[in-house]
């Protein structure tokens, strides 16, 4: 699975000299000195971009207290998937990095909600040590949920509403790394809730942090364990809530990302 962004680059042509007026003769030794300004300027900026770009922290140094233990660059993306979860990531610190999003995005789905595809969820992402124990531990937390929202034994919302559970990472930040293990915070938001006329459960948002514990296991990163907290909370207000359909309309018209990073 390959799913980079298009890099584009504008290329502006030179401006023509206007027409009707006689072009002004250049000055030689103005014109050699703007070379050799352009020529710096491209130097300075390939350099900062290398400084920008770096590559991963060598294993044994990593600083959890760094600037550099929150998330700088996109990375690679995943190399595969496995019922629809991401897998395949780099043995770095920034592919821990890319394999904790991207759980915490596919374990906070609607997916979770029905009792196949969570077992599907928790196969593809769970180190194979800890598969059996994470996948009863969410076979109670969502059984419980699926009463809290009037969802059936098989997670289908009641008729004439869509049932929303989507998981929005904004970024990561490394607690602790090793080559074998890495400790990953991924602080974002969540919406959960019924959609739809005369729903009593509506979607609303909650701001957490989750932090996920991997390892590298069958070559790939892979969920141990994972804890949960509030916040950061940001300030809300700026807009209001729309209506029932309009996030029911949204729900269906915006498909789920593959993956977060």
């Amino acid at each position: 699975m390959s799913d980079e962004l298009p890099r584009t680059r504008t290329l502006l042509p030179p401006r023509p000299d206007a027409v009707g007026v006689p072009a002004r003769r250049r000055n030689p030794v103005l014109s050699g000195i703007g070379v050799v300004v352009v020529i710096m300027v491209v130097v300075l900026t390939l350099a900062y971009a290398s400084r920008r770009g770096g590559g991963d922290t060598p294993s044994g140094t990593e600083n959890a207290g760094s600037s550099q233990s929150a998330t700088t660059t996109t990375g690679a993306p995943p190399s595969g998937a496995l019922s629809g979860v991401p897998v395949g990531y780099a043995h770095t610190r920034e592919g821990a990095q890319s394999a904790a999003a991207n759980y915490s995005t596919a374990y906070g789905s609607s997916a979770m909600f029905k009792p196949a595809s969570r077992r599907a969820v928790i196969s593809a992402l769970a180190a194979p040590t800890a598969k059996d124990g994470l996948l009863t531990r969410a076979d109670g937390a969502f059984a419980a949920q699926n009463t809290l929202f009037g969802l059936d034994a098989e997670g289908n919302a009641p008729k004439g509403l869509t049932f929303v559970c989507r998981a929005l990472p904004v970024g990561t930040k490394v607690a602790a790394y090793t080559p074998d293990s890495a400790t990953v915070e991924v602080w974002g938001a969540g919406l959960i809730g019924l959609a739809g006329a005369g729903s009593t459960k509506p979607v609303t948002e909650a701001w957490t942090t989750t932090t996920m514990r991997l390892s590298w296991a069958d070559g790939d990163w892979k969920l141990v364990d994972f804890s949960q907290k509030e916040g950061p909370t940001p300030v809300s207000g700026l807009q209001g809530a729309s209506g029932a359909e309009e996030i029911a309309q949204a729900v269906r018209d915006f498909e789920e990302l593959r993956y977060a990073r």
